[in-house]
Parts: structure tokens; C-alpha cells; sequence
């Protein structure tokens, strides 16, 4: 006869509380870590849309007209207003393009943070092309268009 173990289940509750425990501590930290994670990807990709934005509107009006029109530097509009930018655009020669670096700087979990674009834009060449006016040629009749194929459909 084996003499009665006492205890026994006791002890299997508290080791699987603990082993319950370590689990979930470490699936709440893996979260915690996956969403600060994803914050500063976001943060990143909107940063790099907005240089893309800075980079886009020198190409539209030019190197020369941009720096002489616009500041070097300056806080976007809500609702990225936690974003500021700088621009520096250098002429190398007159026959090459001009060097343009859009910076875009945060404040990160961490500290200060900041996306850095460089690249070369080159000066329109040429005449200046007369603008067209912004009307079609022909009038259009939008009814007929469309309510003519219906009625055939219908027939």
C-alpha cells in the first residue's frame, strides 16, 4: 500500500500559474513591442510621403522658382503639424542639376527623429509653352451619351 501523497495537486496549480504567467507577460510584451513598433512605421512612411510632397512642388515650379518663392525650412499644416521640414537646394554648375535634399523631422518615441530624401532636379529647358485653354474642343452632349445605349439596350 503506498502511503497517501499530499501536496501533490497543490504543487501542479502553483507551477502551472507561474507557467501561465510567464506566458502571458511575454505575449503582452511581444505586443507592446509589435504596436511602438508599428507607431514609428507609420510616423516613417508619413515623413517620406511628405518629402515626397516637398520634392514634388520644387519639380512643379523649379529649383530657381522655389527657393526664390518659398522658405528653406517651416512646420506642415494639421494635421501633420508634429512634422517640420528643411530644404536645401544647391546649384553645382549651369550645366548640371541642381542637388535637393527634403528633410522632414518628428519628435519619435525615442527623441528627435528625421528622414533625410537627396536627389538631382534639373531646370526646365526651352521655350515656355503656351498654356491651352481648359475646355474641349467640341461641346459636350453627356446625355445622349449615355441614355442612347440604354435605349438600345431596353429595345
Amino acid at each position: 500500500m503506498r502511503p497517501p501523497r499530499r501536496g501533490v495537486i497543490l504543487l501542479d496549480v502553483i507551477i502551472a500559474a507561474i507557467v501561465l504567467a510567464l506566458g502571458l507577460t511575454i505575449i503582452v510584451s511581444l505586443s507592446t513591442q509589435s504596436l511602438s513598433r508599428q507607431i514609428d512605421g507609420e510616423q516613417r512612411m508619413t515623413a517620406s510621403w511628405l518629402a515626397d510632397e516637398i520634392l514634388s512642388m520644387i519639380v512643379v515650379e523649379g529649383p530657381v522658382e522655389y527657393a526664390g518663392a518659398q522658405p528653406d525650412a517651416g512646420r506642415f499644416d494639421p494635421p501633420f503639424e508634429a512634422y517640420t521640414w528643411e530644404v536645401d537646394i544647391r546649384n553645382v554648375s549651369d550645366w548640371e542639376p541642381y542637388d535637393v535634399t527634403a528633410k522632414v523631422i518628428w519628435e519619435g518615441r525615442s527623441g528627435p527623429a528625421s528622414i533625410s530624401i537627396n536627389t538631382k532636379i534639373a531646370i526646365r529647358q526651352g521655350e515656355e509653352e503656351e498654356e491651352l485653354p481648359r475646355e474641349p474642343l467640341e461641346p459636350l452632349d453627356r446625355d445622349s451619351r449615355y441614355y442612347d445605349d440604354e435605349d438600345e439596350a431596353s429595345s
